[in-house]
Order: structure tokens, then C-alpha cells, then sequence
């Protein structure tokens, strides 16, 4: 849990400078919110069960994007409870592991990402493992 809340500490210290700067604590439950909806994508896709996550392709984008939102409210619930905005803008940190805390979450994203769209790619059959 403790590196939860720094990769959130990380997240709402870099919103609170600039365009989001009014936002920054529902704007890092929503980054927080996106990693685990990916790893969640991540795990169905492992277990083949992507059919567990809301969409159809006949439906309209605002119908799918309402179902999205659906899905992820609980998730972001969850967050949003184990994460306070409270704790956040109490935390400190040294300036070295703040940096080198940034370096690994982009590296993280990355991978994670690929991991994402590799597993996608093996869901569609464009990539074989055989």
C-alpha cells in the first residue's frame, strides 16, 4: 500500500503545477484509475475473459462510453477510499527519490502499456505464442 499511495503522491504532485492545478487530487484518482483499469485489462486478457468488460460493437460511442463509466465508478470508488486527499498534500519527500520515483513510474506506464497491447494483439490473433 505504501508504494500505491507514492506512485499517487507522484501523480498529484506533477497535477498540481499547470492546467490542471485546480484539479489535481481527481486527476490523480483518475491516473490511478486508468493503471488499474489496465491491469485489469491485462488480467482478463491472460485468463481469456475479456468478454467480462462492458461494449458492443453495435452500440453508439455515448453508449459505450456511459458503460465505461459504469464500470470504472466502482473502481474509482475503491481508490478514492484507500487514497485521501488529505494524506497527499501531507506528503514529503526527498527530492532524489521524487526524480527517481518519476523515471520508474514512466517506465512502468510503458510497459504496461505494451504489456497491453501485446495481450490485445495475442485476444485478436494477429501474434502467435505458438
Amino acid at each position: 500500500m505504501k508504494t500505491i499511495k507514492f506512485i499517487a503522491f507522484l501523480f498529484y504532485k506533477y497535477y498540481s503545477k499547470g492546467a490542471t492545478s485546480d484539479i489535481p487530487y481527481v486527476s490523480t484518482l483518475c491516473a490511478m484509475g486508468l493503471l488499474l483499469y489496465l491491469h485489469l485489462v491485462q488480467f482478463l486478457a491472460i485468463f481469456n475473459a475479456l468478454n467480462l468488460i462492458p461494449g458492443n460493437s453495435s452500440d453508439t460511442r455515448v453508449v459505450e462510453y456511459f458503460k465505461i463509466a459504469l464500470f470504472m465508478t466502482p473502481l474509482f470508488l475503491i481508490i478514492m477510499i484507500f487514497i485521501k486527499k488529505s494524506e497527499l498534500k501531507s506528503m514529503q519527500c526527498e527530492k532524489h527519490k521524487i526524480k527517481k520515483g518519476y523515471i520508474f513510474l514512466i517506465i512502468y506506464i510503458i510497459l504496461s502499456f505494451s504489456l497491453t497491447m501485446f495481450l490485445a494483439l495475442i485476444q485478436k490473433g494477429k501474434f502467435s505464442c505458438t
